[in-house]
């Protein structure tokens, strides 16, 4: 499997407050963070009712105001999701997680935040398998790279902070 190239400055300008927000939106629905602990697994890992949930998050740099507010699009009233964007993308990468909590599937949860941290599509792990994963149509990935195509319409929208 093709992965991208690791960028180092992108990572570090977008992990911490992506983490931030989910960490917020989490203590908001009752759980207690666990683990933010940097170790190539879920980004958070929670405790809710006796349960351990393990959260993967990824912030998608397009889905914000400042990039769509020219471009034409036709944005959802609550999520602000172009409607054009048929799915939410996550990357192939991602199946490494997949893989690690086979057995607890039922409580691995990958979220895709907007750029203002707002907002974020909520993806459940049972919703990744290996038949949703394509490889991109547009210009500006390379075409060996792999995402899971999820349809936004089978998302959860969250709220992170009331705009």
């Amino acid at each position: 499997m093709y992965r991208r190239k690791f960028r180092a400055d992108v990572y570090n300008e977008v992990n911490e407050p992506s983490k931030q927000a989910l960490i917020k939106y989490l203590k908001s629905e009752g759980h207690e963070i666990l683990s933010t602990e940097e170790d190539y697994n879920a980004d958070v890992v929670s405790m809710k009712n006796g349960n351990t949930y393990y959260h993967e998050v990824e912030r998608k740099a397009q889905w914000g105001e400042d990039y769509l507010g020219n471009r034409g699009f036709t944005l959802l009233p609550d999520s602000r999701w172009p409607s054009e964007w048929e799915e939410v993308r996550i990357p192939g990468r991602k199946q490494r997680l997949i893989k690690k909590y086979q057995d607890e599937i039922d409580n691995l949860f990958f979220y895709v935040l907007n750029c203002e941290y707002t907002k974020a599509w909520k993806v459940k792990g049972v919703q990744m398998t290996d038949d949703v994963i394509k490889k991109p149509s547009f210009a500006r990935v390379d075409r060996r790279e792999t995402f899971y195509h999820i349809p936004y319409t089978e998302a959860e929208l969250i709220i992170i902070d009331k705009e």
